[in-house]
Protein backbone atom coordinates (compact mmCIF):
# COMPACT_ATOMS: atom_id res chain seq x y z
CA UNK A 1 0.00 0.00 0.00
CA UNK A 2 1.31 3.44 -0.95
CA UNK A 3 -0.02 6.85 -0.03
CA UNK A 4 -0.10 9.40 -2.85
CA UNK A 5 -0.55 13.16 -2.58
CA UNK A 6 -1.53 15.78 -5.11
CA UNK A 7 -3.23 19.19 -5.25
CA UNK A 8 -4.57 21.81 -7.61
CA UNK A 9 -6.06 19.53 -10.25
CA UNK A 10 -8.31 22.37 -11.46
CA UNK A 11 -10.34 20.11 -13.74
CA UNK A 12 -12.34 22.15 -16.24
CA UNK A 13 -10.37 25.32 -15.42
CA UNK A 14 -9.47 26.96 -18.74
CA UNK A 15 -6.91 29.48 -17.48
CA UNK A 16 -5.00 26.89 -15.41
CA UNK A 17 -4.94 24.50 -18.37
CA UNK A 18 -3.42 27.26 -20.53
CA UNK A 19 -0.95 28.17 -17.78
CA UNK A 20 0.19 24.54 -17.85
CA UNK A 21 0.74 24.61 -21.62
CA UNK A 22 -2.47 22.98 -22.84
CA UNK A 23 -4.47 24.58 -25.64
CA UNK A 24 -7.57 22.56 -24.78
CA UNK A 25 -8.89 22.14 -21.24
CA UNK A 26 -10.09 18.67 -22.14
CA UNK A 27 -6.49 17.62 -22.96
CA UNK A 28 -5.32 19.00 -19.62
CA UNK A 29 -7.99 17.08 -17.72
CA UNK A 30 -7.22 13.84 -19.57
CA UNK A 31 -3.51 14.18 -18.76
CA UNK A 32 -4.26 14.77 -15.06
CA UNK A 33 -6.62 11.80 -14.87
CA UNK A 34 -4.30 9.51 -16.87
CA UNK A 35 -1.47 10.32 -14.45
CA UNK A 36 -3.70 9.43 -11.51
CA UNK A 37 -4.78 6.15 -13.09
CA UNK A 38 -1.16 5.33 -13.93
CA UNK A 39 0.04 5.82 -10.35
CA UNK A 40 -2.70 4.18 -8.28
CA UNK A 41 -2.85 0.48 -7.45
CA UNK A 42 -5.22 -1.60 -5.34
CA UNK A 43 -5.07 -0.62 -1.63
CA UNK A 44 -3.17 2.63 -2.27
CA UNK A 45 -4.51 5.82 -0.70
CA UNK A 46 -4.91 9.14 -2.48
CA UNK A 47 -5.01 12.53 -0.77
CA UNK A 48 -6.05 15.49 -2.93
CA UNK A 49 -5.09 18.68 -1.11
CA UNK A 50 -7.65 21.00 -2.61
CA UNK A 51 -8.80 22.76 -5.74
CA UNK A 52 -10.38 19.87 -7.60
CA UNK A 53 -12.07 22.30 -10.02
CA UNK A 54 -12.53 26.01 -10.55
CA UNK A 55 -15.36 26.10 -8.02
CA UNK A 56 -18.47 26.43 -10.18
CA UNK A 57 -21.13 23.95 -9.05
CA UNK A 58 -22.12 23.03 -12.61
CA UNK A 59 -18.51 22.07 -13.46
CA UNK A 60 -17.95 20.26 -10.18
CA UNK A 61 -20.49 17.55 -10.93
CA UNK A 62 -18.56 16.46 -14.02
CA UNK A 63 -15.24 16.70 -12.18
CA UNK A 64 -16.55 14.56 -9.33
CA UNK A 65 -17.71 11.96 -11.84
CA UNK A 66 -14.29 11.98 -13.54
CA UNK A 67 -12.42 11.62 -10.24
CA UNK A 68 -14.70 8.78 -9.15
CA UNK A 69 -13.91 6.82 -12.32
CA UNK A 70 -10.20 7.69 -12.37
CA UNK A 71 -9.71 6.43 -8.81
CA UNK A 72 -11.69 3.18 -9.05
CA UNK A 73 -8.57 1.16 -8.22
CA UNK A 74 -8.49 2.70 -4.73
CA UNK A 75 -12.17 3.17 -3.86
CA UNK A 76 -12.46 3.44 -0.12
CA UNK A 77 -9.18 5.31 0.09
CA UNK A 78 -9.74 8.66 -1.67
CA UNK A 79 -9.58 11.74 0.54
CA UNK A 80 -10.07 15.46 -0.07
CA UNK A 81 -8.53 18.27 1.93
CA UNK A 82 -10.64 21.23 0.79
CA UNK A 83 -9.18 24.18 -1.10
CA UNK A 84 -10.38 27.68 -1.83
CA UNK A 85 -11.82 26.66 -5.22
CA UNK A 86 -13.83 23.77 -3.76
CA UNK A 87 -17.48 24.52 -3.01
CA UNK A 88 -17.23 22.42 0.19
CA UNK A 89 -14.53 24.57 1.77
CA UNK A 90 -15.80 25.82 5.17
CA UNK A 91 -15.50 29.49 4.20
CA UNK A 92 -18.38 29.01 1.77
CA UNK A 93 -21.76 29.49 3.42
CA UNK A 94 -23.38 26.75 1.31
CA UNK A 95 -20.61 24.15 1.79
CA UNK A 96 -22.93 21.83 3.72
CA UNK A 97 -25.27 21.62 0.71
CA UNK A 98 -22.47 20.37 -1.56
CA UNK A 99 -21.00 17.84 0.86
CA UNK A 100 -23.24 14.87 -0.15
CA UNK A 101 -22.14 15.29 -3.78
CA UNK A 102 -18.47 15.21 -2.78
CA UNK A 103 -19.01 12.10 -0.68
CA UNK A 104 -19.96 10.24 -3.85
CA UNK A 105 -16.33 10.62 -5.03
CA UNK A 106 -14.39 11.02 -1.75
CA UNK A 107 -14.37 8.84 1.34
CA UNK A 108 -13.48 11.78 3.57
CA UNK A 109 -13.73 15.54 3.07
CA UNK A 110 -11.81 17.62 5.62
CA UNK A 111 -10.30 21.05 6.03
CA UNK A 112 -6.99 19.61 7.29
CA UNK A 113 -5.49 16.38 8.59
CA UNK A 114 -2.29 14.99 10.06
CA UNK A 115 -0.13 12.05 9.10
CA UNK A 116 3.04 10.41 10.33
CA UNK A 117 5.88 10.75 7.84
CA UNK A 118 9.65 10.57 8.19
CA UNK A 119 9.21 9.76 11.88
CA UNK A 120 7.26 12.91 12.67
CA UNK A 121 3.71 14.24 12.64
CA UNK A 122 3.05 16.46 9.63
CA UNK A 123 0.04 18.57 8.71
CA UNK A 124 -1.91 18.37 5.45
CA UNK A 125 -3.67 21.53 4.35
CA UNK A 126 -4.48 23.17 1.05
CA UNK A 127 -2.67 26.29 2.24
CA UNK A 128 0.97 26.56 3.29
CA UNK A 129 1.78 28.46 6.47
CA UNK A 130 3.15 31.29 4.33
CA UNK A 131 3.20 31.92 0.60
CA UNK A 132 0.74 32.25 -2.24
CA UNK A 133 0.58 32.24 -6.02
CA UNK A 134 0.62 36.06 -5.94
CA UNK A 135 2.46 38.75 -4.04
CA UNK A 136 0.53 38.54 -0.77
CA UNK A 137 -0.94 35.71 1.30
CA UNK A 138 -4.67 35.21 0.82
CA UNK A 139 -7.09 33.30 3.07
CA UNK A 140 -4.98 33.90 6.17
CA UNK A 141 -7.93 33.11 8.45
CA UNK A 142 -8.08 29.59 6.96
CA UNK A 143 -4.38 28.75 7.23
CA UNK A 144 -2.94 26.53 9.92
CA UNK A 145 -0.94 28.14 12.71
CA UNK A 146 2.77 27.48 12.25
CA UNK A 147 3.65 25.12 15.11
CA UNK A 148 6.91 24.10 13.42
CA UNK A 149 5.45 20.86 12.07
CA UNK A 150 6.17 20.12 8.42
CA UNK A 151 3.19 21.10 6.29
CA UNK A 152 2.21 19.35 3.06
CA UNK A 153 0.14 21.68 0.90
CA UNK A 154 -1.06 22.88 -2.49
CA UNK A 155 -2.43 26.32 -3.44
CA UNK A 156 0.76 28.07 -4.56
CA UNK A 157 1.15 26.25 -7.90
CA UNK A 158 4.88 26.41 -7.24
CA UNK A 159 7.15 24.43 -9.52
CA UNK A 160 9.52 24.04 -6.56
CA UNK A 161 8.28 21.48 -4.05
CA UNK A 162 10.20 22.87 -1.07
CA UNK A 163 9.84 26.20 0.70
CA UNK A 164 10.10 27.45 4.27
CA UNK A 165 7.72 29.50 6.35
CA UNK A 166 8.77 32.79 7.93
CA UNK A 167 9.54 30.79 11.09
CA UNK A 168 11.75 28.40 9.10
CA UNK A 169 9.29 25.48 9.02
CA UNK A 170 9.50 23.06 6.11
CA UNK A 171 6.64 23.40 3.60
CA UNK A 172 6.23 20.80 0.85
CA UNK A 173 4.03 21.63 -2.14
CA UNK A 174 2.29 18.66 -3.77
CA UNK A 175 0.62 20.73 -6.49
CA UNK A 176 0.66 19.11 -9.92
CA UNK A 177 2.91 21.98 -11.00
CA UNK A 178 5.70 20.80 -8.65
CA UNK A 179 5.56 17.11 -9.61
CA UNK A 180 5.31 16.87 -13.40
CA UNK A 181 1.49 16.80 -13.40
CA UNK A 182 1.40 13.58 -11.34
CA UNK A 183 0.74 12.55 -7.74
CA UNK A 184 3.79 12.07 -5.50
CA UNK A 185 4.28 9.07 -3.22
CA UNK A 186 4.76 9.14 0.53
CA UNK A 187 8.13 7.43 0.02
CA UNK A 188 9.35 10.29 -2.17
CA UNK A 189 8.13 12.87 0.33
CA UNK A 190 9.75 10.95 3.19
CA UNK A 191 13.13 11.06 1.47
CA UNK A 192 12.69 14.75 0.72
CA UNK A 193 11.85 15.53 4.36
CA UNK A 194 14.79 13.50 5.67
CA UNK A 195 17.15 15.21 3.25
CA UNK A 196 15.95 18.69 4.28
CA UNK A 197 16.05 17.89 7.99
CA UNK A 198 19.74 16.81 7.98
Amino acid sequence: MTDFFTADLHLGHDSVARMRGFTRTRDHDEAVLDNLRGALRLKDRLFILGDLTQGKAEDEEESLRLIFHATQAVHGNVHLITGNHDSVHPFRSTAFKRLPNFHRAFDTVQNSATLKIAGERAIMSHFPYDGDSGASDRYEQHRMRDVRATIIHGHTHSTEPVSYSRRGTLQICVSLDAWNMAPVSKETLTELIKERKK
